[in-house]
């Protein structure tokens, strides 16, 4: 039976200063969560405590019904039976990929540990190269061994600090998929620290938004992007156009239903359309990627659109610009 990993308000201090404040994060099995956060937001720390390689200060972490970790008691991390996986892979470079793969099997008989590493190596595509050393691998193939030898031992739990970040971009991709398919075959809590937002809402089941400490919010990716529960939360996702409350326009007003509220709008949301009233300049266009990159400005507003190529105006053309509702929120004016 596979149990869920939780942490219930979780607080580490360095000091005086809270690194994780007060966090409550469920991690249930068979879901991917991103742990997303900026330089210093406290995710590897929190990652560090599920693992019992710190403890708490404050809180508890439960796997099931069984308390890994409270104040003054911590479960030794081999104990734990929880998979962790950093970005440096950390193979052993005198093993081949199968003996990496097998380190953790060496409580079981020879021929199951066998049939374990074919099963993992082979669902990471790896047969092939299950005889060469670490420095005759490609850094997706280390990624991929490194998982392999996490998943064999058949952990309660995986944890993964930033696993893609070291990869070259032209493979990232295709290993993130490998890879994360073969965490989801384990059926067990899985937690992806990540500063990539991009990355977290392409490959996550769930997100956790982590700032300072503390967790601001939790939800599917869709849930987090559309719906953010504050404007950090909304920026911690990607660019927002922010919008004061006395700098909005009278035809988009009725989108701040809060009084006193202003707006914030993704790229993506500020629409190219001839039949509004709010007409604005392009002062700025480049190409990214499928899209195009546009910087709108007048009537004291500075906004960035994304357009497709057929309905992006030119530099210096005005056009009408509405807002996507669906990619539009309120937030306090002043809020940070």
């Amino acid at each position: 039976m596979k149990h869920r990993l939780e942490a219930r308000g979780v607080t580490r201090r360095y000091g005086a200063r809270a690194v994780v404040d007060d966090v409550s994060l469920t991690l249930e099995p068979g879901v991917i969560t991103a742990l997303l956060g900026g330089s210093g937001a406290g995710k590897s720390t929190l990652l560090r405590l599920l693992a019992g390689l710190e403890p708490v200060d404050g809180g508890e972490i439960r796997l099931g019904d069984r308390i890994l970790s409270a104040p003054g008691r911590t479960v030794p991390a081999e104990q734990r039976r929880i998979g962790l996986i950093f970005q440096d892979f950390a193979l052993f470079p005198h093993l081949t990929a199968a003996r990496n793969v097998a380190f953790g099997l060496r409580h079981l008989p020879r021929n199951d540990a066998e049939a374990r590493v074919r099963h993992w190596t082979g669902l990471l595509g790896l047969e092939d190269r299950a005889g060469a050393y670490p420095h005759e691998l490609s850094g997706g193939e280390q990624q991929r061994v490194a998982i392999a030898r996490a998943l064999a031992p058949e952990p309660d739990a995986i944890l993964m600090d930033e696993p893609f970040s070291g990869l070259d971009p032209m493979l990232s991709e295709s290993v993130r998929e490998a890879a994360l398919t073969a965490v989801r075959a384990a059926g067990i809590p899985a937690l992806m620290v990540t500063h990539d937002p991009a990355e977290a809402l392409a490959h996550a089941d769930n997100i956790a938004i982590l700032r300072h400490g503390r967790l601001l919010q939790c939800g599917s990716p869709d849930e987090v992007y559309r719906r953010p529960v504050s404007l950090p939360v909304a920026r911690s996702l990607g660019p927002v156009n922010e919008i004061p409350a006395a700098a909005l326009p009278d035809a988009w007003r009725h989108l701040a239903a809060k009084g006193g509220a202003g707006l914030a709008v993704r790229p993506e949301g500020v629409l190219i359309d001839p039949a509004s009233s709010v007409r604005l300049k392009v002062t700025h266009r480049r190409l990214a990627g499928p899209m195009v990159r546009l910087t709108l400005e007048g009537a004291g507003l500075r906004l960035q659109s994304l357009a497709l190529h057929s309905l992006a105006p030119q530099v210096g053309d005005e056009t009408g610009i509405s807002l996507d509702p669906i990619l539009t929120f309120t937030f306090a004016s002043g809020g940070t």
